[in-house]
C-alpha cells in the first residue's frame, strides 16, 4: 500500500477514529455519490477504519466502474467496485482492458448482483425491448460500466437506429419524467434511489427481457446471467420483471499485502449485520455468496480467510481460476 494521501479522496463520514494511528491508506473506487456503489464503499471503509488497526480506508467518488479499473491499473486506487465481467477482463488484460498489465487486479468479495433496468413510463412508446429501436434512450455516463452494458443491449436491438443520451442515472430519470427521452437503461443493484424517486412522481414501468432475446445475448456475452427484479421493488411494478445482470463486488490490487487483506476481509465478514444497516444488499451477503460471478483469482489474503471460514466451493474456485 502507498502511504501518501491524495487531495481527491473523500473523507466525509469516513474519518479514522481519533485514537487510530493509521499508516496505510486504502482508497476504494466507487461511482458518483448518488449511486449504490458509493454507499457500499463508504460502509466498508467505515468498518475497516473501526476494526483494522493501522489502515485508513476512504471511499472515493469516481466516474464509475470502468474508470475505477483504469485508476487501479495506473496505481491511483488500491481497491474498487467492479462487475464480474470487468474484474475478469482487468485480470486477464482483455476486452476493455486489452493492452494493460495482466494479473494486477484480483477478486476480493462479491456483494450483490447488478440488474439491467429498462425504465419507461406508462403510456409511453416503449413497451418491449424491441420498441427501443428508433427511440431516445438514456445510456449512462461515459466511464461507467452501465453505459457499456447499455451499448451492448442497444447494438443488438437497434444497431445505430436510436438517439443516445449518455448522462448519469439521476439526470436520465429527470429527462424521462420531463418527456425528453423515451426510456432509460441502467445496470445496477436494486433498489435504485433515483428510480424510487421517479416512481413517487410518475407511473413507471420496467420492460421485461424475453427468454429468446436473453439467450441470444448470453451466447455472445457469457458473464451475463438471468435474474429478476422482484415485484414491489418499485412502486407501480407489483410483479417480478425478468431481466439479466452481472455479479457486483470488490476487486483489490495484488500489491496490497496479504495480511492487510486478510484483516480487512475478516472485519467486513464479522460486521455484516452493521453493514446491512448501511444498505440491505449486505443482509444477503454470506460465505455462500461471496464468490458469486468471479472468474479471476482471489487475492491471497482473501483466499486465506475464506478457507478459514470454510466458504463452500472454495477449492473448486481456486482450481477453476488458477489457470
Amino acid at each position: 500500500m502507498r502511504i501518501e494521501i491524495r487531495p481527491a479522496l473523500l473523507a466525509a463520514a469516513l474519518a479514522v477514529p481519533g485514537t487510530a494511528q493509521a499508516n496505510d491508506y486504502l482508497s476504494i473506487g466507487s461511482c458518483p455519490v448518488t449511486c449504490t456503489a458509493y454507499t457500499w464503499s463508504a460502509g466498508i471503509a467505515d468498518v475497516i477504519n473501526q476494526n483494522v488497526e493501522g489502515v485508513q480506508a476512504t471511499a472515493e467518488e469516481t466516474k464509475g466502474y470502468v474508470a475505477n479499473i483504469a485508476l487501479m491499473q495506473d496505481g491511483e486506487l488500491e481497491a474498487s467496485m467492479a462487475t464480474s465481467l470487468s474484474a475478469y477482463e482487468a485480470y486477464t488484460a482483455t476486452g476493455n482492458y486489452e493492452g494493460t498489465e495482466p494479473g494486477k487486479i484480483m477478486s476480493w468479495m462479491s456483494i450483490a448482483p447488478v440488474a439491467m433496468h429498462i425504465i419507461a413510463l406508462e403510456g409511453g412508446p416503449v413497451n418491449s425491448v424491441e420498441d427501443l429501436k428508433g427511440k431516445r434512450v438514456g445510456m449512462g455516463q461515459p466511464g461507467g460500466v452501465s453505459m457499456l452494458d447499455a451499448n451492448v443491449l442497444m447494438a443488438k436491438v437497434a444497431g445505430d437506429d436510436f438517439d443516445p443520451f449518455r448522462v448519469r442515472l439521476g439526470d436520465m430519470v429527470d429527462m424521462l419524467s420531463d418527456g425528453n427521452i423515451d426510456a432509460a437503461l441502467w445496470n445496477g443493484s436494486f433498489p435504485l434511489a433515483p428510480v424510487i424517486k421517479l416512481a413517487a412522481q410518475r407511473d413507471l414501468k420496467l420492460i421485461p427481457v424475453e427468454d429468446g432475446f436473453f439467450e441470444e445475448l448470453n451466447a455472445e456475452y457469457p458473464p451475463y446471467f438471468r435474474l429478476s427484479i422482484p415485484g414491489g421493488t418499485y412502486e407501480d411494478v407489483p410483479g417480478n420483471t425478468a431481466t439479466y445482470g452481472l455479479a457486483n463486488g470488490l476487486v483489490i490490487s495484488a500489491d496490497v499485502p496479504e495480511e492487510r487483506v486478510y484483516e480487512m476481509t475478516k472485519a467486513v465478514f464479522e460486521n455484516l449485520d452493521a453493514l446491512a444497516g448501511v444498505h440491505p444488499a449486505f443482509g444477503s451477503m454470506s460465505a455462500e455468496t461471496v464468490l458469486n460471478g468471479f472468474g479471476s483469482p482471489l487475492h491471497p489474503g482473501a483466499l486465506r480467510y475464506y478457507r478459514e471460514i470454510g466458504v463452500p466451493g472454495i477449492e473448486e474456485f481456486v482450481s477453476r481460476t488458477s489457470g
